[in-house]
């Protein structure tokens, strides 16, 4: 995708007091490689692997012990370093980045198969990698993905991970990729879909899979509209349903809600937000932004409510997840904390740019809230001493929720559990910004 649906304003914040950054990152240096890839038929790039069919072996040895892998991401001047830190347990108390292994670029991993595979920031393909109990890392195969129009690599923050041996690479927006991590082969392409691909003069963008979401029945892939400088987005949002047998799509449903992206799950329900904040509402030019769910029919549950400014007084939000026993979290812009600290800036003359530059920075008027979904009520998390934005990240394992959040113009994050009282209680510091945490075995 050529618009910043991952990026979006984060590279520009990150960027501004890039200066401190230099002292961490010493003398690393970052690949830049330029890609001319080529439109694919439906039987390209089949053969997978490093360019041979049959050339490579099985995959590489991997331990058996609980193995923990957190995504930190350390921005530069033109770009970012990744970092996979690896545990054995939940203990985040001690970071160290130079234990940590290092990608360029957009890389972004997924475990599977007690695997760590990681799709590279610089080239279409996927690499695996055998994980020891003493935490030591063995080279796998490789699989390339260069004969599909890719417009971010293979990024694992699009896939779709159905079991070891499937998975859904997105392209050319509504089509898909289907390949065997297993074997590490393509193993075919699917390219017929009933979802528009322009819709009110708006085209349509890929939600991807920011919450590394693994369906344990029918992929359900969001789909919204936007306009090309990614400002302008369309009031409804479509999720395409994708049978887990057949990796057809089985049928469409259409969602009232603008840039839904991000799809997170609580029993049988799978509830979709939004990651852009829609910041032209609050000049009054753009739709609200709301929350939509799916029952465990895949139809839209018109019964609860989409709107929740119902719980928060009216403040619009982004970034809602579903974390399990019908509570959600979700980042609330509060206005009045914005207004007051910035009197010399109004949301009552049409929408102003300098406006939006501005609450989109770290500050006091973006709070962390937690909400009861039954009730629909909700209130800001206590505990969190760290000025922060709209882009918080966050984890569920082994029981623990874990909030990530930015701070010191994303140069830090600090790691906070949330209890169910919505007390947080700080867990780590590291620098970069901590992308996700995931449980590998």
């Amino acid at each position: 995708m050529t618009g910043p649906p991952r990026k979006e304003k984060i590279v520009s914040l990150a960027t501004q007091n890039i200066s401190s950054l230099f002292s961490i990152l010493g003398s690393l240096a970052l690949m830049s490689t330029s890609l001319s890839m080529v439109a694919c038929s439906d039987d390209s790039g089949e053969d997978g692997g490093d360019g041979g069919e049959g050339a490579q072996d099985g995959p590489p040895p991997t331990g058996s012990d609980p193995l923990y892998a957190m995504m930190i991401q350390v921005y530069t001047p033109d770009d970012r370093v990744v970092y996979v830190h690896l545990t054995k347990d939940l203990d985040v108390s001690e970071i160290d980045l130079s234990k940590a292994r290092e990608f360029a670029s957009v890389a972004n991993f997924s475990g599977i198969g007690g695997r760590i595979l990681v799709s590279s920031g610089t080239e279409p393909e996927v690499a695996e990698f055998g994980i020891s109990d003493d935490l030591e890392w063995t080279d796998g195969r490789t699989v390339s993905f260069a004969s599909y129009p890719l417009d971010d690599n293979a990024n694992f923050y699009y896939q779709y991970i159905l079991s070891d041996s499937t998975a859904y690479l997105p392209f050319d927006a509504t089509s898909r990729v289907v390949w065997d991590p297993a074997s590490m082969r393509i193993t075919g392409t699917l390219t017929d879909t009933n979802v528009p691909r322009e819709l009110q003069g708006l085209k349509v963008a890929t939600g991807g899979n920011r919450n590394a979401v693994k369906f344990a029945g029918p992929v359900q892939q969001p789909f919204f509209y936007v306009d090309d400088n990614w400002t302008e987005y369309g009031a409804q949002s479509v999720v395409a349903i994708y049978d887990e047998a057949t990796n057809e799509e089985d049928s469409t449903v259409t969602l009232p809600c603008p840039a839904l992206s991000m799809a997170s799950q609580d029993g049988e329900y799978t509830y979709y937000g939004t990651w852009s904040f829609q910041d032209a509402a609050l000049f009054g030019e753009g739709p609200e932004p709301c929350i939509a769910r799916l029952d465990g029919d895949f139809e839209l549950d018109e019964e609860w409510t989409t709107d929740l400014t119902v719980a928060t007084d009216g403040r619009l939000h982004n970034n809602f997840r579903a974390i399990g026993g019908n509570r959600a979290i979700a980042n609330v812009f509060h206005d009045e904390i914005f207004l007051d600290e910035h009197p010399d800036l109004s949301f009552d003359e049409g929408y102003d740019a300098d406006v939006v530059d501005a609450l989109s920075a770290s500050g006091p008027w973006w709070k962390l809230w937690l909400f009861d979904l039954e009730k629909m009520t909700g209130a800001p998390i206590e505990g969190v001493d760290v000025d922060t934005s709209s882009g918080a990240q966050f984890a569920v394992l082994d029981g623990h929720t874990f909030v990530f959040l930015p701070y010191d113009d994303w140069g830090r994050s600090k790691i906070y559990e949330i209890d169910d009282d919505g007390q947080a209680t700080e867990r780590g510091d590291t620098a970069g910004d901590v992308f996700k945490w995931v449980r590998i075995r």
